[in-house]
């Protein structure tokens, strides 16, 4: 009985082993991820924006991240807010949240932008000092991105503060050359 039970034992840390090891290997692409950010104010407003991975590599997914957020105690409405990106970058579909809930349908989506209207939602998108709003969407990068060059990225809104154009802002993404095998090289197919 000790036997069989040392037996499982080894089997299950052999298994565990090559699942992590597997794991590693596969895993790369998101070890190497190098998120960026970029902040700055505009009168009583702070932006930040950032990037899960500014240095991706073709066929990565990447998320952009708008935070906005009020330095006093004035509250501020977003009426619409255009998430500005390369044209060979790809929007993820049902990706677009504000603080973690869905935008679509009501999201414009177009080459090089997409524009989530907030007035015609029933979501309360305004920015206090306690409560600050959040973006996000993703993109898929594409085969037709050009390895090296420097991709501009950046947004724009309407709030009821008045509008802010910040199209060329960052972080900016700068794709890689990707790896040397696919997957289906790594394991013989």
């Amino acid at each position: 009985m000790a036997h069989r039970a040392l037996t499982r034992g080894i089997a299950a840390g052999a298994a565990t082993a090559l699942s992590v090891g597997a794991l590693a290997l596969l895993g790369g692409g998101i070890a190497g991820a190098a998120p960026a950010s970029v902040t700055w104010d505009e009168g009583s407003t702070r932006f930040t924006r950032g990037v899960s991975n500014a240095t991706p590599t073709v066929g990565d997914t990447i998320t952009v991240t708008t935070k906005f957020e009020r330095t006093k105690a004035v509250e501020e409405r977003l009426n619409w807010v255009k998430d500005y990106h390369d044209s060979c970058l790809t929007y993820v579909y049902d990706s677009a949240k504000m603080n973690g809930s869905p935008v679509e349908p009501h999201l414009d989506i177009k080459p090089g932008f997409i524009a989530a209207d907030f007035m015609a939602t029933s979501y309360q998108a305004t920015v206090t000092q306690a409560s600050p709003v959040t973006v996000t969407a993703q993109y898929k990068v594409g085969e037709n991105c050009q390895i090296g060059a420097k991709l501009n990225s950046g947004m724009e809104y309407i709030g009821s503060r008045g509008p802010g154009n910040y199209s060329t802002k960052g972080p900016q993404i700068t794709v890689k050359a990707g790896g040397t095998g696919s997957l289906g090289s790594l394991f013989g197919s």
